[in-house]
Parts: C-alpha cells; structure tokens; sequence
C-alpha cells in the first residue's frame, strides 16, 4: 500500500486545488508535471467533496433534518438545571380617582 499524504483541511485542500488549476491553465508546466498536478487535482477534489459531505451529514444531524430534507420535527423538552424561585405576584395598583375639582385636566 502507498504512503498516504496526511489529509489536509479543507480550506488548504482548496488552495491547493486552486494552485494547480492556475498552474494548469498557464501552460508552462511540462506534460509529465501537467499530468501530475491533474492527478493530484483530482485526489484533492475527491477529499473536499468527501469533506463537505461529511459537514452536510453532520449539519443535518443537527438542525434535525430527514434524509430528503426536510424537517425533523420533535418536541422540545426543557429541564432547568435549577429551580429560581419566584419572585411574589404584585397586585395591580388601582386606579386614581378622577380630581374633584371638574375644572383641571387629567394631563
């Protein structure tokens, strides 16, 4: 079995990508280079579809999504970790009287 590189993150497996693609495109490498910068191209192509599958996987799984995406709905159940007591129930302060004399205004 072949020495394997170490898996790069996904971030430098893009960059790389994106280095080789240039480098491809410019045309100056020999055919030889080209071929194995194509075939390297591909390795990391397959490591970051790989990648992004398994954070797709990972995302669902959280969110609660079904395969065919859509929404896994359950019940929420929450449990505090602990019991605040309550502070005590104010009664409503009643309402002023109106003033007696007629002549002033409220406001």
């Amino acid at each position: 079995m072949p020495d394997q590189e170490p898996k790069l993150r996904f971030e430098q497996a893009l960059g790389e990508l994106e280095r080789i693609l240039r480098d491809l495109e410019d045309g100056t490498t020999t055919l030889e280079d080209a071929l194995a910068r194509y075939e390297r191209g591909v390795g990391l192509l397959k490591q970051c579809y790989a990648q992004l599958r398994d954070a797709e996987q990972k995302i669902r799984q959280l969110s609660g999504l079904t395969e065919d995406g859509k929404p896994e709905l359950k019940p929420f159940e929450h449990t505090a970790a602990v019991e605040k007591s309550k502070p005590p129930a104010r009664r409503p302060k009643p309402p002023e009287p109106p003033p007696e004399n007629g002549d002033e205004a409220p406001f």
